[in-house]
């Protein structure tokens, strides 16, 4: 699916197995919610009024919003969002839209298309959130970097945290994982890209079959840029979360 306004394209994603992806402008993964919500008003989308005339009338010759659906087969589809309606039908607010497969003319209501509208921060609206994509059941490996020490925690075969040989409580194992796994980005700098990672804080995060690298960087009093696998497209996390971690590992490794 691609969103375009006023011929600009905004943002596009492509589905892989269960997952969505932001495939431009830059290549991260999709929060699945925000995108399935779009896919929802898109194909739940229904008229209350069917007009005639001349697509320039309706603003519909050039088209404020154009979205563009592809499916599994190859066939594609595109809705073209014009003019605000000036009447409102049943006290309810409408665009006019077309299909580029017909030159009728509709009008729908407002509240089902008005999602399409991508307003300020929009890119980091359809970000995934969550650092951390591996499920916390599937972690089996944690491996932390900090201040020129290395620690890895194992689990062993019968489901206990170790660490050097130590089997840890369990309650203080889950509250450092609930840390890891629940840090989120807040904010993202547009076009900012990071590659280099100057804070003395790491860690590795081993799954089933991937593990992600998670570094950061230097931003601001309150929140530092986030590298995934040595990445950053300028999103960030809050300082008091990453905190929130060293303090769980803190009382893991004392």
């Amino acid at each position: 699916m691609k969103i375009e306004k006023q011929g600009k394209a905004l943002i596009s994603f492509q589905k892989e197995g269960n997952d969505w992806y932001i495939t431009s402008p830059v290549s991260y993964k999709a929060d699945s919610i925000y995108v399935d919500e779009l896919l929802d008003n898109l194909t739940s989308l229904t008229f209350d009024r069917k007009l005639e005339g001349d697509l320039f009338t309706y603003g519909l010759e050039k088209p404020s919003y154009v979205v563009e659906g592809r499916l599994k087969n190859g066939y594609t589809y595109s809705l073209m969002i014009g003019n605000k309606s000036p009447v409102k039908e049943n006290y309810m607010e409408g665009y006019y839209i077309r299909t580029d497969k017909s030159n009728e003319i509709y009008r729908v209501n407002a509240s089902s298309i008005e999602n399409f509208f991508l307003t300020d921060n929009y890119l980091y609206k359809y970000m995934e959130k969550f650092v951390v994509t591996v499920p916390k059941n599937e972690i089996k490996k944690l491996v932390f970097y900090e201040n020129g020490k290395e620690f890895q925690f194992k689990k062993d075969e019968k489901g206990n945290w170790q660490l050097d040989g130590k089997t840890l409580k369990q309650e203080e194992m889950d509250n450092l994982l609930d840390s890891i796994v629940l840090l989120q980005i807040n904010g993202l700098d547009e076009g900012k890209n990071v590659v280099s990672a100057d804070r003395p804080f790491a860690f590795d995060v081993y799954g089933k079959d991937k593990v992600e690298r998670i570094s950061f960087a230097k931003k601001d009093e309150n929140n530092e840029y986030v590298l995934i696998d040595g990445k950053s497209i300028g999103q960030y996390v809050s300082l008091k979360d990453i905190n929130s971690i060293k303090n769980n590992l803190d009382k893991l490794i004392k």
